[in-house]
């Protein structure tokens, strides 16, 4: 019997990746990429990623970075920043491109903290998710408005996670989380072909010649 157990809602989804790599191409290509390979490795990457039945998580999960180069089109170098995302949900090139691109659109990545208060924080001069933190802390933070002191609470915490050992921790967490996943998994396609291998086929069925207790009288 197949039991129908939900996986653990971990993320990120295959969309959620393919995004991650197609704002990076665009990026690339923004910063004046010279090489163009490298750009439309990123595109086709993520179109492949759209089109992927399966889950790139539960691949992690059950090979870690070698499944994920085992994806067309996805080498060391993409399958690194695939990892990253899936167990930091960030990625160090993607924050650095956006850090000299569009500073506002990388400090409105942080949770809690949305375009219009992005905005504020890059003409104060914040520019980084290091200079958020430290402002965070030496008090500039708590002199801009839209900063409440739950605000800059959740801020603070939230950079701790991106920046800190607690994002360690996560990381952690999620490489636990995605190998149990894969463990789902491995145990409902286990399950799934046994009982497919336990329904008798015509090969299987051996005839019998069934015989009557009491045989008919002679004519």
């Amino acid at each position: 019997m197949i039991h129908s157990l939900a996986p653990p809602p971990i993320g990120p989804t295959n969309v959620e990746l393919a995004d991650v790599l197609g704002q990076m191409a665009d990026l690339l290509v923004r910063r004046g990429e010279p090489n163009p390979y490298r750009v439309q490795a990123y595109l086709q990457a993520a179109a492949m990623l759209r089109d992927l039945d399966t889950p790139a998580v539960e691949l992690y999960g059950e090979g870690g970075r070698d499944a994920l180069t085992e994806l067309p089109g996805v080498g060391v170098s993409l399958a690194a920043h695939l990892a990253d995302y899936i167990e930091r949900g960030r990625v160090g090139l993607r924050d650095r491109l956006l850090a000299s691109d569009d500073p506002a659109a990388l400090l409105a990545t942080v949770p809690g903290i949305g375009d219009a208060l992005a905005a504020r924080l890059v003409q104060a001069g914040i520019r980084t998710l290091a200079d958020l933190e430290r402002a965070a802390h030496d008090g500039r933070l708590a002199e801009i408005a839209g900063f409440g002191p739950r605000r800059l609470e959740a801020a603070r915490l939230q950079l701790n996670s991106i920046l800190n050992r607690s994002a360690r921790r996560r990381e952690r967490r999620v490489r636990r989380q995605v190998a149990r996943l894969a463990a789902i998994r491995q145990r409902r396609e286990a399950e799934r072909d046994a009982e497919t291998e336990s329904v008798p086929t015509s090969d299987d069925v051996t005839v019998a010649t069934i015989y009557p207790l009491f045989p008919p009288a002679a004519a």
